[in-house]
């Protein structure tokens, strides 16, 4: 007998993508949100915030290399990193990965998403948790960003959509603090939803990170399970233009590290924005 159980991830007004229930492994309320794990036939294990699809066992990757190996090649050398969000562990694990760090901290707010996703798909952190160049913080990142007097080469914000908890992660004065935790040679990379639905979200994010970044560049992706698929991402730079990087010098940083989507010759390619998403949000 087919399942008629059904998970809805709302696109907009009029669109969803829908994902159909094999199993459901986790349904608790947290103190901040609704968190589930599904398994589904296609893209395995799902986790859930709210009605919001934010990972997959069979797609995690894209999402989670593109949000860090893009600022993180961004900056000349890196070594210690800064995570806000990204409680699944997926962000921790490409950040650890990566040529160079030393320390990664993970300001996270909500310890029932690390601990269900530690404990129904590990796959995702893969064991990042564990690593002693790791510093996990159940804390408010805007409150961390505000308050703290420790200085990081790279940023990266692993945020649900700007309602709720995340909203203040969007605001002109979280990504000044940013730039002050970053130095003059900082980089800071953040999900700015998608192009076809949320185009709003894409030119709030640019509008408040433009008075502190000197560079502040959009870069594309395609997510699957995403609504509409295509997602954007936003990086602020101050010591050089992200976007020019040459795909010999990448290339060269990466080394043998191995990755699913994010290669040298794709870094350029990547923030190559399409003329309707440049004319709506004004970018030459």
């Amino acid at each position: 007998m087919p399942n008629d159980q059904w998970i809805t991830d709302m696109g907009g007004p009029g669109f969803a993508h829908i994902y159909q229930v094999d199993r459901v492994l986790h349904d608790g309320q947290s103190q901040y949100q609704r968190v589930r794990v599904i398994a589904n036939s296609d893209f395995g294990r799902m986790l859930i915030l709210d009605e919001a699809v934010q990972t997959t066992e069979r797609d995690d990757f894209i999402y989670h290399e593109l949000l860090a190996h893009v600022p993180l090649f961004a900056h000349p050398a890196p070594r210690r990193a800064l995570i806000i969000g990204g409680g699944d562990g997926g962000l921790l694990r490409e950040a650890l990965r990566h040529p160079g760090i030393e320390h990664v901290t993970m300001v996270e707010l909500d310890r029932e998403v690390v601990d269900v996703t530690l404990r129904l798909i590990p796959s995702i952190p893969r064991g990042a948790f564990d690593d002693p160049r790791a510093r996990l913080l159940i804390e408010d990142g805007v409150a961390f960003a505000r308050e703290t007097n420790e200085s990081f080469d790279v940023a990266m914000v692993d945020s649900t959509d700007p309602k709720g908890p995340s909203l203040g992660l969007f605001s002109t004065e979280f990504y000044g603090d940013m730039a002050r935790l970053l130095g003059p040679s900082g980089t800071l990379a953040v999900q700015s939803g998608s192009p076809l639905y949320q185009q709003g979200v894409i030119a709030m994010v640019r509008r408040n990170m433009s008075p502190h970044f000197k560079y502040v560049r959009l870069y594309m992706g395609a997510v699957p399970t995403y609504p509409g698929v295509l997602w954007t991402f936003t990086v602020g730079a101050q010591h050089r233009d992200p976007a020019t990087l040459e795909a010999a010098e990448i290339a060269r940083r990466l080394g043998d590290l191995p990755t699913q989507y994010y290669t040298p010759r794709a870094h350029t390619h990547l923030f190559d924005v399409p003329p309707f998403l440049r004319h709506v949000l004004g970018i030459e």
